[in-house]
């Protein structure tokens, strides 16, 4: 889904949060991909406490700023399925473009499959907002 030459890294928190959603989820059929794409990410990623992780990592609720390869900007907040609305940036951490943000650190690229079949791909320019580093862990 994304080419890194970092791991990625999710909070503990989030971690957890993640693996009961994708449970749920599955139970009620995801998208083909996805699940398998959200199960490998999970099962890959480095876990670090809430309070440890590094300002630059896209945590979940944390708004971003993408630069595409064409050279559009785009800002998005990573927010769970329920919370999610395109519309408004808001993109669901379950969508191909999510899965390929959640644990990427600034500067990195990221690649996904959109809605329109085509392949796109973007820089992550930079964290406007992250809980985390807003003292907002999540408890």
């Amino acid at each position: 889904m994304q080419t890194a030459d970092l791991e990625r890294t999710l909070t503990e928190l989030d971690h957890a949060r993640l693996t009961g959603l994708l449970a749920r989820m599955s139970a009620d059929g995801l998208p083909p991909g996805v699940e398998d794409t959200a199960q490998e990410l999970l099962d890959s990623v480095v876990t670090v406490p809430a309070q440890e992780i590094d300002a630059n990592v896209v945590t979940m609720r944390t708004r971003v700023r993408l630069v595409t390869a064409d050279g559009q900007d785009m800002a998005v907040v990573l927010s769970y399925p329920s919370e999610s609305n395109a519309a408004a940036g808001q993109i669901s951490v379950m969508s191909p473009l999510g899965l390929s943000l959640l644990g990427q650190r600034t500067g990195q690229s990221v690649q996904w499959q959109g809605p329109d079949r085509i392949r796109h791909e973007a820089i992550l320019a930079g964290i406007d907002y992250q809980p985390e580093a807003a003292g907002d862990y999540g408890t």
